[in-house]
């Protein structure tokens, strides 16, 4: 299965001593991807059996015992959905500094990082990659289509804004039921397990009134107003669904000139698929009226994904003024400033951005040359 990453990864653990840490949402393919670039791991599911207790107490003995049993030919340790752990941090530090010849990865989603536990006790030991939801190269590829030509690419990445980019979506044949159910049991699974949230039904109520907001910006005080609840829990929850690994925001780019805003950040969600079922919308995305937001959204994730994978350090803003002009998204890093104008069909880049901002590069991201950009 190809995974942009994959090859980063088996560089690492090559060469580095470090505890390899590898987060994202549930089903994005962390356990098929560390599976097929280690087979000859010792491979444990921390979810299974006894070893929640045996990693608990962080007996070097007995863990040692494990990885003889399993018969570690490769020396390579996987602790999988090692947030289960009561400090996944310290367990993973202990195995590092007590088993020096075993190279550790440990695998799991976002609530390592909601607890800050293993950032606390890795401190200097450890690096961490980030797996997202397939990138529309991975999908072609996987599905034989790369070499296919604009028409199959456009198909399929209208495809896949209306079934996202999780890997199952390629193999299930109901991918409605399978996302739905995604949504419903598997993604919230942390939050129940780790009790984060009191009142789980505003959670999912407030997941959903961002659904309806993908690529707008975010008033917290009118979604506070409308659940209910206090502005400082919205916020609250807004914060686990990102570490969730589910939205992600952007904040504005500002040069705190008076006329630009500059607080209010925009929604947008890491798949697609997830948020059409939140909304219980799989209609074609080319026929609703939101679909300028939908393919923005699309775009600001695809390009956020090679961002990440590719290393290549810019961050991601929008831009706004109150007088109405704005850009979808603007990519900063050092002195290059790249200004993006993303329409289903065309349009131009801001003139009053370009004239704020007579360095920065502009261009027009639509349909059309979409592929040229991603792949």
């Amino acid at each position: 299965m190809y995974r942009i990453i994959a090859s980063q990864i088996e560089e690492f653990v090559k060469n580095e001593k470090k505890v390899l840490v590898l987060l994202g949402a549930r089903q994005v393919g962390k356990t098929t991807l560390l599976k097929n670039s280690f087979p000859d791991a010792c491979f444990v599911n921390i979810e299974k059996g006894e070893y929640v207790d045996i990693f608990n107490k962080r007996d070097v003995q007995q863990i040692n015992n494990i990885l003889t049993s399993k018969g570690n030919k490769s020396q390579i340790l996987i602790l999988d959905e090692i947030q289960r752990l009561n400090n996944p941090g310290l367990t993973a530090k202990v195995i590092h500094d007590e088993l020096p010849n075993i190279k550790l990865i440990i695998s799991g989603s976002s609530s390592l990082e909601i607890a800050s536990k293993a950032a606390e006790s890795l401190a200097g030991r450890k690096t961490t990659f980030l797996l997202f939801p397939l990138t529309i190269k991975e999908r072609l590829v996987q599905i034989g289509k790369l070499d296919k030509g604009i028409d199959q690419y456009q198909a399929e990445i209208l495809l896949s804004m209306n079934f996202g980019l999780y890997p199952e979506t390629i193999e299930v044949t109901n991918k409605e039921n399978y996302l739905l159910e995604l949504v419903d049991s598997t993604l919230l699974k942390d939050v129940f397990y780790l009790n984060l949230v009191k009142n789980t039904k505003n959670l999912y109520s407030l997941l959903k009134l961002l659904a309806y907001q993908i690529g707008q910006q975010v008033n917290i005080s009118d979604i506070a107003q409308r659940l209910g609840i206090a502005r400082e829990t919205v916020n609250s929850y807004i914060e686990i669904l990102k570490q969730l690994y589910i939205i992600f925001t952007l904040p504005p780019y500002t040069k705190k000139r008076r006329d630009e805003i500059g607080k209010t950040e925009k929604i947008f969600f890491y798949d697609l698929g997830i948020r059409n079922a939140i909304i219980n919308d799989f209609s074609p995305v080319q026929y609703r009226v939101d679909f300028g937001n939908i393919f923005e959204n699309y775009v600001v994730c695809e390009l956020m994904k090679l961002n990440k994978y590719k290393e290549l350090r810019f961050n991601f803003y929008y831009w706004r003024t109150k007088w109405g002009s704005e850009v979808d998204l603007v990519l900063v890093k050092d002195d290059e400033v790249l200004a993006y104008e993303i329409k289903t069909r065309k349009g131009v880049v801001s003139r009053a951005f370009m004239e704020t901002y007579p360095n920065a590069v502009g261009k027009t991201i639509t349909l059309n040359n979409l592929e040229s950009i991603l792949l």
